[in-house]
C-alpha cells in the first residue's frame, strides 16, 4: 500500500513552555495568571516528542518557536536542532531578557530566519508599564548581543492605549539599534489579556495616531513595517497607510499558522482557546494527525460571519477581524466582530470599557 502523502502546512507555532520571566498585561496565553503553574507537571519533556510527531505527519514550511519565553525551556536548543534536522525553517519570538553573551553565542550557531523581540516604549517607564519592572535594559542587551553576532532581529511593538502616541519614538529606538523590520502588533484582548481590554485596547483614532507616526519610518527611513494582528478595514483606511503592510486573519486558509500549546493541544492559532477536534494531546497515538487538519473548528471556521459584517465587501478576507479576541471578550469567535470594532458599535461594551477604566477594574465580564 502506498504511503499517504504528507499534507502541506504553512506554519506551526510551538508554545514550548508556559513559563515566562516577564508579566505582560497584553499576554494572550490563557495560563498567564499563574505563570503556567497548572501546565508544568510532566509537560517540559513532551514538547520535542510532540513536535517531532507533527513534523513527521505534515510537510511544514516553517515553525515559530515561542512560549511563554522559549529560552526559559531547558531543552530549547535540542528542540531547535530536531526541527532543523527535518529541514524545517525556524523563527523565534522572545522577549530577549534572558539572552546573555553565552546564550547569544549558542543562538548564533543556528540558522534562524530571525528572532522577534518586543519593545513597547522608548524608555523603561513605558515599556515596563506593559511587561513589569526591570526588563527594559535586559531586552536592549539581548537585541545588541544578537545584532553583534549577526543574528537577524525583527522588532515588535504591541500598540496599546498606553503607548499609541509614542510609536514614532519607539521605532526610532529600533532604528538606532539597527533593527529595520518591525511588527506593529496592535493589542488584541485574548487569553490573559482579555481582562485588560478596557485599559489597553486602542480606539480607531488611537490606532490612526500610531500608524501615522509610523508612516515616515516606512516611507523615508526604509523600515519594513507589518501590522501582524488584523485591522478590520471598517476601522482604518488601509490604502492611506501604504507602505505599511496589513495582514488578515489566516485561520481556515492555506496561510494559517496552527499552534501547539505546552499542554499538547492543537489550536487554530496561539490566541485561540479551543482544541482542534477536542484532542487533549497530539501525542495520543490514536489521533490521526492528517485527519485532524480537517477538524470542523478549522474547516468550518470561515463559514460563519458576524451579523454586523454581513454584506461588507471585505467580508471574505477580513472575516470580522480577530475571532479569538471576539471569543474571549464576547463569548463566541464567529457571532461577534473583533472587539476593536465592537467597542465602536456596541453601546453596552463601550459603557463597560468606560466603567472599568474609571473604576480601575481589570476583569472584563463576557458580553453574552
Amino acid at each position: 500500500m502506498a504511503e499517504r502523502p504528507r499534507p502541506k502546512v504553512y506554519s506551526l507555532a510551538i508554545e514550548t513552555t508556559p513559563v515566562c520571566n516577564q508579566h505582560c498585561d497584553y499576554c494572550y496565553n490563557e495560563w498567564r495568571a499563574d505563570n503556567g503553574a497548572s501546565l508544568r507537571t510532566g509537560q517540559s519533556d513532551s514538547v520535542i516528542a510532540r513536535v517531532e510527531r507533527l513534523l513527521d505527519a505534515w510537510d511544514v514550511d516553517h515553525v515559530t518557536v515561542t512560549g511563554g519565553e522559549p529560552f526559559a525551556h531547558a531543552r530549547v536548543f535540542e528542540l531547535l536542532d530536531s526541527i532543523a534536522a527535518r529541514g524545517v525553517a525556524i523563527q523565534i519570538i522572545s522577549n530577549g531578557g534572558l539572552i546573555d553573551a553565552k546564550l547569544a553565542d549558542r543562538i548564533a550557531e543556528r540558522q534562524l530566519r530571525y528572532i522577534q523581540i518586543t519593545l513597547n516604549g522608548p524608555d523603561a517607564e513605558l515599556h515596563e508599564a506593559h511587561v513589569g519592572k526591570g526588563h527594559f535594559d535586559k531586552t536592549l542587551r539581548g537585541i545588541r548581543l544578537l545584532r553583534e553576532r549577526g543574528v537577524p532581529v525583527v522588532g515588535c511593538i504591541v500598540v496599546t492605549k498606553k503607548n499609541h502616541d509614542r510609536i514614532g519614538e519607539t521605532l526610532e529606538l529600533f532604528r538606532q539599534l539597527g533593527v529595520k523590520q518591525v511588527a506593529l502588533s496592535r493589542f488584541s484582548p485574548a487569553g490573559y489579556a482579555a481582562r485588560y481590554a478596557a485599559q489597553l485596547l486602542p480606539t480607531r483614532s488611537e490606532l490612526l495616531t500610531a500608524f501615522h507616526q509610523a508612516l515616515p519610518f516606512a516611507r523615508e527611513q526604509g523600515m519594513v513595517l507589518h501590522c501582524t494582528m488584523p485591522v478590520p478595514p471598517c476601522t482604518v483606511e488601509l490604502e492611506d497607510l501604504a507602505p505599511i503592510h496589513f495582514g488578515t486573519c489566516p485561520v481556515g486558509t492555506s496561510m494559517q499558522e496552527l499552534a501547539l500549546g505546552p499542554d499538547g493541544r492543537l489550536k487554530n492559532c496561539t490566541l485561540h482557546k479551543t482544541a482542534l477536534g477536542g484532542v487533549a494531546d497530539v501525542l495520543d497515538p490514536s489521533v490521526d494527525l492528517v485527519a485532524l487538519l480537517a477538524a470542523p473548528e478549522r474547516s468550518e471556521y470561515r463559514s460563519e460571519l458576524p451579523e454586523f459584517c454581513q454584506g461588507c465587501s471585505h467580508a471574505s478576507t477580513c472575516g470580522g477581524g480577530c475571532g479569538a479576541a471576539a471569543e474571549w471578550v464576547s463569548g463566541h469567535a464567529r457571532k461577534f466582530p473583533d472587539p476593536l470594532v465592537l467597542q465602536h458599535v456596541d453601546d453596552h461594551l463601550a459603557a463597560r470599557f468606560e466603567r472599568e477604566r474609571r473604576d480601575g477594574k481589570t476583569h472584563l465580564e463576557l458580553v453574552l
